[in-house]
């Protein structure tokens, strides 16, 4: 086992055990830089996620409605195209297609869908958005979306009841073709009640983004791994300190009062100066 020594009453420090100790943080911080940076995308296949339908300018997750019930978008935090308007002409898009279909089905060359439909709001499409320059982030959605454009007749084939869509936002590159996507899972019911004849209900979408940034919570991972490496080298610390200090030749220095004439022999006591066997009587 390695020591090192600097000098008289230094504690023995084990440097072998704190490389390992080290070794350890620094495996544990790129376990956490993994989980940020994530998996790398394959090439030429769309990366997909979650959004979430909100109640409209709020971060509350909104579950069903009906045909009139505005609702909003929420994407997680930092969501972004591969590139930005400016300098790579990507654009964000919304899809709404069949549960069997996927949004990289669709091409968005024209600046609209070439298939099926989007979301809908202030009674348009909503598609071909800039993204913010540099970052290539989602910007500009709208605050509040409707399904009032679909009818029961879009909905619903051969005379069925219900149908699942799958619907979201999407980036896509210069050439119309999905790179990313964001997608919720809506079940539509025919309800005669309803103004439109139908009402909705989301059965799968993604989390409700945190209010917390990633990257914050990197940071505390850090120091959480920093933390526990000082406290395992303070503990190491603390046990070669116990066992014994480094002298000037780097080995052990004897305790006080432990030299060779200063030990009393087996099975006898001692007193400076006088030196006696136990069962040994006593001179008067």
């Amino acid at each position: 086992m390695n020591r090192t020594s600097t000098g008289p009453g230094t504690p023995v420090l084990h440097t072998g055990l704190v490389r390992r100790g080290l070794t350890t943080a620094a495996l544990v911080a790129s376990a956490l830089a993994a989980v940020v940076v994530g998996t790398p995308q394959v090439a030429g296949a769309a990366t997909a996620a979650g959004e979430v339908l909100v109640t409209p300018g709020t971060s509350r997750a909104l579950g069903s409605g009906g045909s009139t019930t505005p609702y909003g978008v929420a994407l997680p935090t930092g969501a972004s195209c591969p590139g930005d308007t400016a300098h790579d002409g990507y654009h964000v898009f919304t899809y709404l297609v069949p549960e069997t279909a996927s949004p990289v089905d669709v091409s968005f060359t024209t600046g609209v869908p070439n298939r099926w439909y989007g979301y809908i709001a202030e009674g348009a499409y909503v598609g071909a958005l800039n993204t913010a320059e540099s970052t290539g982030q989602i910007v500009g959605l709208p605050t509040s979306f409707v399904w009032t454009r679909l009818t029961p007749a879009i909905l619903f084939a051969d005379g069925a009841r219900t149908a699942t869509w799958n619907g979201g936002i999407a980036c896509a590159d210069t050439h119309g073709r999905v790179t990313d996507y964001w997608n919720s899972t809506i079940r539509f019911t025919a309800d005669a009640s309803d103004p439109n004849g139908f009402t909705w209900k989301v059965v799968d979408q993604g989390a409700v983004p945190s209010s917390v940034p990633l990257a914050l919570w990197l940071g505390i991972g850090l120091l959480v791994v920093a933390a526990g490496f000082g406290a395992y080298a303070l503990r190491l610390r603390r046990r070669s300190g116990d066992s014994g200090t480094t002298g000037p030749d780097g080995g052990s220095e004897p305790d006080a009062g432990s030299g060779p004439h200063d030990r009393a022999p087996t099975g006898g006591t001692y007193s400076p100066g006088t030196l006696r066997a136990v069962d040994e009587p006593v001179s008067r």
